[in-house]
Formats: structure tokens, C-alpha cells, sequence
């Protein structure tokens, strides 16, 4: 087959491949999640990953010597009487974020063995940029709050998906059938 031939294989199975992933992803949320069970299961493992996130971000702001509470979905520094919060909504925690690099990595061509170690290796450091940004944004709100809405809305989304699309071009220009460079398992 020649090159040309292959290079539209792969675009066309990646095409399908990500029709299917939202179809999946579509059918989970508006379908499965009706169920009281799979809700709940889901639900439990949400409030599990705030609270890593919760824990990292204490561990991260007290290294810049603040004292910290997490309470709920709750991070706090607090000062004497000042007290200064973020609060982690359903937005906060990445989730789509991590969705979206699990199923881009997976949808996409390359090794299903390579794919095996570096979606779990990304969504990793996608969880430690989320405590890095977490953190940032408590200590934004307690040092200079009139910043926050910048810090979150502008800069820590910006940061996260410099993040996100590096573990692509990585993926693309390491992994991928279209690599210059073949890595060999």
C-alpha cells in the first residue's frame, strides 16, 4: 500500500474511532448514569478524586507556608480571622479535560501498547497540574483575590492545555504512525 493510501487509513480510522469514543462517552453520561447504581459508583469515585486533589493541594500551598483546611470540596488558607477559599465544582476537578486526552491518545493511531502506559502517564500529569493549579488558585484568592477570576478563567486554563496539547505532539511525533522517529517495543 502506499504511503498516501495509509496516511488516509489511519486519518479515516481515526475519524471513526472518535465518532465511536463520543458516541460512548454520549451513551455513559445520558444513558448509563440513569442508573442508580452506575450514578452512585460514579459519584463515589468523584468525591475519591477531589479529595486527592484536595490532599495534593493542601500538601502544595503549606510548602509556601500557609496554614490550610480542606473541608468538603473545600481548600481554606487561613489567617487569624482571614479566611480565603477555593471551592472545587464539577468544572474544577478536569475531568473533561482528562476525558478529552484519554479519548484523543486512544482514538488516535499508534501502538495500543503505547497507549497502555502513556494515557495513564498523562492523566497523572494532568492531576498534578490540576493540584498546581488548584493551589495557585487558593493562594491567589487569599494574597490578592481581586485576580482570581483572571488566574482561573485565563491563565491556570491556559497552562493546563499548553499541558494537554504537549502530551500530544509528544504522542504525534513519538508514537504515532506518522513519527519520524520509530520507537520500537
Amino acid at each position: 500500500m502506499d504511503q498516501n493510501k495509509k496516511k488516509k487509513k489511519y486519518w479515516l480510522r481515526f475519524l471513526i474511532s472518535g465518532v465511536a469514543a463520543f458516541i460512548l462517552i454520549y451513551v455513559f453520561y445520558n444513558v448509563l448514569r440513569k442508573n442508580e447504581l452506575i450514578d452512585t459508583l460514579y459519584v463515589d469515585i468523584l468525591n475519591k478524586f477531589v479529595e486527592i486533589l484536595l490532599i495534593g493541594s493542601k500538601f502544595i500551598t503549606e510548602l509556601f507556608g500557609f496554614e490550610v483546611v480542606t473541608f468538603g470540596k473545600t481548600i481554606k488558607i487561613i489567617d487569624g480571622f482571614k479566611a480565603s477559599g477555593v471551592y472545587l465544582d464539577r468544572g474544577c476537578m478536569g475531568r473533561n479535560v482528562m476525558l478529552g486526552y484519554a479519548a484523543l491518545i486512544a482514538v488516535f493511531p499508534g501502538k495500543i501498547i503505547n497507549k497502555l502506559w502513556y494515557i495513564p502517564m498523562g492523566l497523572a500529569i494532568i492531576t498534578i497540574v490540576n493540584i498546581l493549579r488548584i493551589s495557585g488558585l487558593a493562594i491567589t484568592a487569599y494574597c490578592c483575590p481581586e485576580y482570581s477570576d483572571i488566574n482561573h478563567y485565563l491563565v491556570f486554563k491556559i497552562a493546563a492545555w499548553i499541558v494537554i496539547f504537549l502530551l500530544w505532539v509528544i504522542w504525534f511525533n513519538r508514537f504515532s504512525p506518522f513519527s519520524k522517529k520509530k520507537v520500537t517495543n
